[in-house]
């Protein structure tokens, strides 16, 4: 069963892996290109800056230009990145019960000795491990490409994605996703086109909705201004530069839990009132300002984040989520297909 299984599929898993392979390809040149021509750009004589005056031979002008012309391939690999995964585990998912429920050649199957559950273990057993071995590499590469290469911003939404294991959680999701919705379709273009609906839903929700959830964040409360032999200056930065900030502003001291946006869109406007009436003309006296109002209504800047540490525990966390929620999905499958009529 489970060869037969491998045989009714293996051309487009062949395609699937080829693509992915491509993929690959093209984010190991151009990203060990850039990551050369970055370092050296970086370094003396260049120093990440331009001459002001190009001549003949300007080695940082060249590099500039080189950088420019290959970081234009940077959105391509995005966005291929996140399609990758949705795409293979919908395909290998259609062809693992919806393309056969539709054409009805599950008839020839369930008439035989075979069970459904066999059936179905099998069908879908190949199918999830397929979608795997594509995409277990595929993601290796993007994460060393988004960690190396990319923005560095491992928590903003065009990278978080694809620099990491989630990549492959994601697949296998929409590869259960498809096998629930064929077994309940059962018709591949209808299976299909409700799959990619509810898949757009999961992603745009999950980082608004959920993500942010599964960790504890950090809160860092600080004062707007340090004394320093009488003098007022800046405080340091209230996050680390590689944290994803959830919320920042001033809030009460005396708040509870975590802070939220809420919390400071109800503070801040009464602490701008207060600086507004006092007076404001110098720097020294917007300061002084600003630091009576704060004392006056027992509020302090707040930074709200999580820490770039945290972003392997988070992907843990998210990916188990996903694949949990592919479980259950399955499991709703082998439920229905085992009161299809033959």
């Amino acid at each position: 069963m489970i060869w037969i299984a491998w045989r009714f599929q293996r051309s487009v898993v062949v395609a699937l892996a080829f693509l992915a392979l491509v993929l690959i390809g093209v984010i190991l040149i151009t990203g060990i290109v850039q990551h050369h021509d970055l370092v050296q750009y970086m370094a003396a004589p260049c120093r990440g800056h331009q001459v002001r005056t190009p001549r003949r031979g300007d080695l940082c002008g060249e590099l500039a230009v080189k950088l420019d012309n290959i970081h234009a391939f940077n959105n391509i690999i995005r966005v291929a990145g996140y399609i990758v995964a949705p795409l293979v585990g919908a395909l290998l998912g259609l062809l693992a019960v919806a393309s056969e429920v539709d054409n009805r050649t599950v008839r020839l199957a369930w008439t035989q000795s075979i069970s459904r559950t066999r059936w179905f273990v099998a069908k879908a057993g190949v199918g999830a491990v397929l979608v795997t071995m594509i995409l277990v590499p595929t993601a290796i590469v993007l994460s060393w490409w988004s960690g190396t290469i990319g923005d560095r911003d491992l928590f903003a939404r065009e990278t978080y994605g694809i620099a990491g294991w989630d990549l492959v959680a994601y697949g296998l999701f929409m590869f259960a996703l498809t096998l629930l919705l064929g077994a309940v379709i059962r018709r591949v273009g209808w299976a299909l086109a409700a799959s990619v609906l509810l898949f757009l839903l999961a992603a745009f929700s999950l980082p608004s909705q959920v993500r942010s959830h599964l960790v504890t964040p950090t809160v860092k409360w600080s004062e707007p201004y340090v004394v320093t032999n009488g003098d007022f200056t800046g405080s340091a930065a209230p996050y680390p530069y590689n944290a994803w900030l959830l919320v920042q502003g001033v809030v009460p001291r005396s708040t509870t839990g975590i802070p939220t946006y809420r919390e400071v869109s109800a503070t801040y406007p009464r602490v701008g009132s207060c600086i507004v009436k006092l007076p404001t003309k110098t720097e020294s006296e917007y300061v002084k300002a600003e630091l009576e109002c704060y004392k006056k209504f027992h509020v302090e800047n707040v930074a709200v984040y999580i820490a770039d540490d945290q972003f392997w525990t988070l992907q843990f966390r998210e990916g188990l989520l996903c694949l949990a929620a592919g479980v259950i999905m399955a499991g709703g499958a082998l439920l229905i297909i085992r009161r299809i009529e033959p």
